[in-house]
């Protein structure tokens, strides 16, 4: 079995073309690994605010001192209510940050804009710091692969009936139903 890479899979396909082995592909692009937490540049962080980044290529560490260096990106996050644990599954092509104080000014000023800030008013619930509000799902660019990638999540959160998102958003997915049953 090989891992397709392009020409030089092609080339070797057409060596063995006129044999009797046959040659099988596969990929390590699929959806499940395309929806699923990407822990390939993964932050490591430590209780003294220290982060590392891990090369997955050479293995090289590399280390920082800011303990919000992974908010500074953009995604799909989750942010839980600090008293009941309730979630809310949101993306952001901005970094997570900025949102996170969307959020916060909504709830501040007692706005419909955001359906947490709005769920924290409704219960007389507490606004926590981003630390221990906002969760990193997946890093991504803004596109439709982040919407794709936002839709699963809310799907996976609704599933364990603890979404604080808006009903219509979520829609029954028998292939988001399939890949939760595999990494359950």
């Amino acid at each position: 079995m090989f891992t397709y890479t392009g020409k030089e899979t092609k080339y070797i396909n057409n060596l063995f073309k006129h044999s009797n082995l046959q040659i099988a592909f596969r990929t390590n692009n699929t959806l499940r690994s395309l929806l699923s937490f990407n822990t390939r540049h993964q932050v490591k962080f430590t209780q003294s605010g220290v982060y590392k980044l891990t090369c997955p290529d050479c293995g090289r560490a590399y280390i920082g001192q800011t303990k919000l260096v992974k908010f500074t990106q953009s995604g799909v996050y989750k942010l839980t209510c600090p008293d009941c644990g309730r979630a809310y599954i949101g993306q952001t092509g901005r970094d997570f940050t900025s949102r996170y104080n969307e959020h916060k000014r909504s709830f501040r000023n007692n706005t419909s804009t955001s359906k947490f800030a709005k769920h924290l008013n409704d219960h007389l619930h507490s606004f926590g710091p981003i630390e221990d509000v906002v969760q990193v799902v997946q890093f991504h660019k803004k596109g439709p692969h982040l919407n794709t990638t936002e839709r699963f999540h809310i799907h996976k959160e609704a599933a364990s009936h603890n979404h604080l998102n808006d009903e219509h958003t979520i829609t029954p997915n028998r292939l988001f139903d399939s890949i939760l049953n595999i990494t359950s």
